[in-house]
């Protein structure tokens, strides 16, 4: 997968980034208000080999998921106003796992594959 020069706004922190940057005033310690930025990212992906294979399903949660765990390696960059990160190469023997699959849950669960 690749995307080149992709628009996104930056929020800094998770926290920022869900609650559209209010922060957590009240979380030990305080997670202070920040504006998102306007930020440019490119990455390349790339999957290989796959390695296993697992179903999941959990009735009492409603949630089914099928997944192959994989090969990946990943080479990224973000660009904003006074900042430039560029990962470094990408080296599939530093891989510590991907997985990509398929998931069910909510009014979407069922346990018929054929849906």
């Amino acid at each position: 997968m690749h995307i080149d020069s992709l628009s996104i706004p930056d929020a800094h922190d998770f926290a920022n980034n869900v609650t559209h940057g209010q922060g957590l005033p009240t979380n030990n310690p305080p997670i202070p208000p920040i504006a998102p930025v306007p930020a440019i990212v490119s990455f390349d992906v790339q999957w290989s080999d796959e390695i296993g294979r697992a179903t999941v399903v959990n009735d009492a949660q409603n949630f089914r998921g099928d997944f192959i765990k994989t090969g990946s390696t990943i080479k990224w960059s973000s660009n904003q106003s006074g900042f430039f990160f560029d990962s470094e190469e990408p080296n599939p023997s530093r891989n510590i796992g991907a997985v990509i699959g398929r998931e069910r849950n909510g009014v979407f669960f069922s346990q018929d594959d054929d849906d």
